[in-house]
């Protein structure tokens, strides 16, 4: 008998053991899975990056290092600018019209905007349509709907701002495009 209670008491302890830590539960789990994402240049991405062809085609290149859209606004611009211009004015405001298009070749709609980086990245603004009066693509998103783009315009504002010759005015502009019905975002 003494045997039986024990095992009885055994199979006691176990079944409250199990119920004590529960059934089917998990902390953490860790699994690998393929994912297929490839990266493609400018022109063939989803979100497209582009000159304009227009008038101020000079002044940006699609075919830059690695497939990237290139603005060039230095003496060192690879284009015909007549005059042999070396950068912007100091102590002015430059708008350049219809530099680039940007063009959502994805599935759904985005959201596109601008992240600069640069010791005078606030003198530096990027605006949809050449639409000045409104608020530039750092501060506000322009929405694209699928096959749809638009022409991007740059203003630099370097009044007042103390600059010397030869001042680099950005570093890097990223592109940044979150889809309107998810969180999906995807960076150019």
């Amino acid at each position: 008998m003494q045997r039986r209670k024990f095992v009885i008491g055994m199979g006691a302890l176990a079944s409250g053991a199990a119920a004590g830590i529960g059934t089917g539960a998990f902390s953490s789990v860790s699994a690998t899975r393929n994912v297929d994402v490839k990266v493609a240049d400018d022109a063939s991405a989803y979100l497209r990056l582009h000159g304009t062809g227009g008038n101020n085609s000079d002044y940006v290149t699609d075919d830059g290092d690695g497939g990237t859209l290139t603005i060039d606004l230095s003496s060192s611009n690879s284009g015909d600018v007549s005059g042999g211009g070396e950068g912007v004015n100091p102590d002015a405001v430059t708008k350049i019209d219809n530099l680039f298009t940007v063009e959502n070749q994805g599935t759904q709609e985005v959201d596109v905007s601008i992240s600069k980086s640069g010791d005078n990245k606030g003198l530096v603004e990027f605006y949809p349509n050449a639409d000045y009066d409104g608020d530039p693509l750092s501060d506000s998103a322009e929405t694209l709907g699928t096959g749809i783009s638009t022409d991007v315009s740059i203003k630099i504002d370097t009044t007042d701002a103390g600059l010397s010759d030869e001042t680099e005015l950005l570093d890097s502009v990223t592109f940044n495009a979150t889809a309107t019905s998810s969180s999906d975002t995807t960076s150019s």
